[in-house]
């Protein structure tokens, strides 16, 4: 759980690599294997880039798999690695794990990645590479057909400036949100991941413990931890003047933050606007929910017509 605190500052000033691929896993170490294949096969072979993985201390079938299969066959690819193992913090604390890592990642850009996730686009790296100097996030094209950015690409300067990538849980959903409100969403980005998620594509080897056992922090608003909560809106906010604050230092400004804090622009219009099956949700600020009171653009709609 140590640091390197040289290490750290220096690549706070100055990144060393291009991109940093940031990977927590739990007991799927061949599905594992199969993630990081499926990047590596797809590099661009100009190097630069670094992958952060985080394996819990009690997940040993992982750390046996790591040390007998992919961390030889790593250093045999010299591909550019580090494996933490760390405390089990759990589906809830997901953030916390990506937190850890970009705190030690040295890229230009982050790429948030998982163990059932398959890199499709060929020179994926230098893609996001060319964009280096923007402050945006960018979302890959994907299976969802949903508006967040699942699989968020996100500047180096956005977690110098903002000390995390999520204060939450859902990262995916946090990171998208700041996006739409800071209007820094690049929707157009030409960068294909799979996501072999039970849910989605129904794959019988992804319905395991792991994905069972997902707990979401949202829909229960008086849950300090929720996306939801006053306690998180809060952050969110304050979160998006920095970056606002940010953009108008470089020249990049825009108003949309400023018009939804005044009362001058809908908070939501850029996000509505890519979701067409209303996947997201939706919280009243100015209502009073009772402990897990859902928050769904479905639920509310049913209670209008009670």
């Amino acid at each position: 759980m140590s640091i390197d605190l040289k290490k750290l500052c220096n690549t706070i000033i100055t990144p060393t690599k291009r991109v940093s691929v940031l990977v927590p896993t739990r007991a799927r170490p061949e599905m594992m294997f199969d993630a990081l294949k499926s990047c590596w096969k797809n590099e661009s072979g100009k190097g630069g880039v670094e992958y952060l993985m985080a394996i819990d201390e009690d997940d040993q079938l992982s750390q046996d798999y790591f040390e007998k299969t992919i961390i030889p066959y790593m250093d045999k690819h010299s591909v550019d690695y580090e494996v933490h193992v760390v405390p089990k913090w759990g589906y809830t604390r997901l953030n916390e794990y990506l937190n850890y890592l970009a705190q030690r990642a040295s890229g230009d850009w982050f790429l948030f990645f998982n163990d059932d996730a398959r890199m499709i686009t060929k020179d994926w790296d230098s893609i996001i590479h060319r964009h280096t100097g923007e402050f945006k996030i960018f979302r890959c094209k994907d299976n969802h057909e949903h508006p967040y950015a699942i699989f968020p690409i996100i500047p180096h300067e956005y977690f110098v400036l903002t000390g995390s990538i999520s204060p939450q849980q859902m990262t995916d959903a946090w990171v998208s949100q700041i996006a739409y409100l800071c209007d820094i969403m690049e929707n157009e980005f030409d960068l294909e991941i799979w996501h072999d998620r039970h849910d989605i594509t129904g794959n019988d080897a992804t319905n395991d413990e792991v994905y069972k056992a997902r707990v979401q922090l949202e829909g229960d608003p008086t849950n300090p931890m929720d996306l939801n909560s006053p306690e998180m809106n809060a952050t969110r906010y304050t979160t998006c003047a920095k970056i606002m604050w940010y953009l108008k230092q470089k020249g990049k400004y825009n108003d949309h933050f400023e018009k939804v804090i005044n009362g001058k622009g809908k908070a939501w219009d850029k996000l509505e606007a890519n979701d067409p099956h209303g996947l997201t949700m939706r919280v009243d600020p100015k209502k009073k929910y009772k402990p897990g009171q859902s928050t769904s653009k479905e639920e509310k709609a049913r209670n209008e017509n009670k």
